[in-house]
């Protein structure tokens, strides 16, 4: 089981992706998450393979979150 974290400023968006994740019978969602802040202090906490990141969000852009997972996860996440 793939286990994806989406990250995604636009509801309605966010909201069609993790349909089409849930249906998929390999993945799952194991959060959504509407800021680049928040996505850090869920990668942390949760066990995820997969991050959906948008690129343009406030507070933190998708650039910078992939930069400090990155850092925080050299090795990847399992």
């Amino acid at each position: 089981m793939i286990r994806m974290l989406v990250v995604d400023d636009h509801p309605i968006f966010r909201r069609g992706l993790v349909d089409l994740i849930s249906d998929a019978p390999d993945m799952t969602v194991v959060a959504e998450v509407d800021d680049g802040l928040r996505a850090l202090q869920v990668a942390r906490d949760l066990a995820w393979d997969v991050a959906l990141i948008d690129v343009s969000m406030p507070r933190l852009n998708g650039v910078e979150v992939l930069r400090r997972l990155r850092r925080q996860f050299p090795s990847g996440r399992s």
